[in-house]
Parts: structure tokens; sequence; C-alpha cells
């Protein structure tokens, strides 16, 4: 099945794909164990930063190999790219999946540069991501900070708004924003307004809609998510907090300077935390 195959039989079947960023070799093992183990598709992605660590072509080659080793779908896509120079290394690569967060940039350029994108896409067979309003929370990370209600509230998708983009630029996917942030704040849950991401699907009912910034919500929340449409579920912080606690924990009880065996603690972290996503995703047995 190729990639765009994927996501409609996840609508289709009202399950998501979790798209679980690495940017360590030992993150991207235990996510693809999660997947063989649990039957699932599963999305590598990585961000600009991931991409520049990991260099694009190393993670398009690993991600072919496991797929083939452990006989599960594993699509690859480039998270977060803001300029046209952040899209090139997916592109050259041959990522699966291209995102173009044009967010920051005023609405007409945004949507220009998203068109193009989407046209050199097309041309390699590409499926493309698009966003445009303004998740809080730069990065995936525990912030010290406390959360901004108002600037969440503020930067929720618009219905109309959100037709109007996809109309204009013709990309595949959909960042939807209906209460999830980036990264996990202090003595904060999200709350999703599942309301308004009925509406955003009914405004654009031929586009998919990923969900950012999931880490920290309530299992309950994301499930909720998914059968109202969401079909790519994000998710990186998590991930880094299950690897690092992991990894601290494992050199402060061996004294091995050998890191090959230290790390497998640190695998095992990352493939529960990953299974722990792939359940609320629902898309366990789909292979």
């Amino acid at each position: 099945m190729t990639p765009k195959e994927w996501l409609a039989r996840a609508k289709n079947e009202g399950f998501a794909i979790p798209a679980l960023n690495a940017g360590t070799f030992e993150t991207l093992k235990g996510i693809v164990a999660a997947a063989s183990e649990a039957k699932s598709p599963v999305i590598i992605e990585t961000s600009t930063n991931e991409t520049k660590w990991m260099e694009a072509k190393n993670v398009l080659c690993m991600c072919r190999n496991f797929s083939e080793e452990y006989g599960v779908p594993v699509l690859v896509n480039l998270d977060h790219a803001y300029t046209e120079e952040d899209l090139k290394p997916g592109f050259e690569a041959g990522y699966d999946l291209i995102h173009f967060d044009g967010s920051k940039l005023p609405y007409e350029e945004n949507v220009a540069i998203a068109k193009k994108v989407v046209a050199a896409a097309r041309e390699h067979g590409q499926i493309v991501e698009g966003e445009m309003d303004k998740i809080v929370g730069e990065g995936s990370e525990v912030h010290t900070t406390q959360v901004d209600q108002s600037a969440i509230d503020a930067g929720k998708s618009k219905p109309e708004t959100a037709a109007k983009f996809v109309s204009e630029t013709g990309v595949d996917i959909y960042a939807s924003f209906f209460g999830n942030v980036h990264g996990i704040y202090p003595g904060y849950t999200p709350h999703l307004d599942i309301e308004l991401l009925k509406k955003i699907q009914e405004a654009i009912p031929n586009t998919f809609l990923s969900m950012h910034g999931s880490s920290g919500t309530p299992d309950d929340q994301v499930k909720a998510a998914v059968a109202t449409g969401v079909v790519k579920v994000n998710v990186n912080t998590e991930l880094r907090l299950a690897y690092r606690q992991s990894l601290e924990k494992a050199l402060a009880e061996h004294k091995e300077i050998a890191m090959y065996k230290v790390f497998p603690e640190v695998v095992e972290a990352v493939k529960k935390e990953a299974l722990r996503w792939i359940g609320m995703c629902g898309s366990g047995g789909k292979v």
C-alpha cells in the first residue's frame, strides 16, 4: 500500500497512524520494534534539527531497512519544515511525507510556498501536510513556564479558514488545532475541543487531519480525536522523556563504557512508550 492508501484506510476504518519523532538510532529502533510487536503501521518523522543530526538519507535508508526486516510499513515524514531550505533534505532523500509549516508567515506567503511544495511533491508521489494556525509551544519539550490559555484559544483552527487554505494550496493533510499544544506544561492538562474538530472535518471532508502536540493529552481525549477523524497523531516529547529517563537510570546503575550494552534498556523504554501510542491510535493489528 502507498502512504496515501494507508492514510485513506485509517480514515475509513477509524484509526490513526502514530507519527513518532526519532532523533537517535535507539529511538528509531524502539519505535519500529513496537510497530512490529503490535503489527502496526508507523510514521517515523524528523524535525529540521533532527534531520540535520541524523541526515535525511540515513533516516530514509534505516527506515526502509527496518521496514523490510520487521515486516511493517514504516512511512517517513519531514516534520515542521519552516522554509524552502528546510524542505530540501526531505525532497532530495525521498521522504514519503513533507510537512511545510508556514504558520509563522503571512497567509499569502504561506499559501504561495505551500502551492509550490504541493506541485513538487506531486511529481514524486509524496504527500504534503500544510499548517497555518499557531500552536502554543515552540518545541517538543517539558516547558518550565505556565501555559497561556488565551493563546491556545486564539490559535485554534477555524473551519472556514481551513477550507479556504486547503482549496488554495491542495495540501493532503491539514494540521488541525483544537486545544492541542506542543510539549508538556507544568500543572496543565490539555483539553481538546472535539466539537470544533468535527466542524473542521466537515469543512474539509476530503482532507486528512493531523494532531500535533499530543504528548500530555489524556488517553480518552486522544482516542476521541482519532474517532472524530484524525489519522496522524504526532508525538515527540514523551518519547524524548522515555529515552532520557531510561538512559539516566541505566548509566547510574551500570559502569559500562560500551554503550551498546546500556542502550537496550533505552530501546525498551522507547518501545514501551511507542506501544502506548499505538494503542491509543488503534493502529495495532492493521498490518
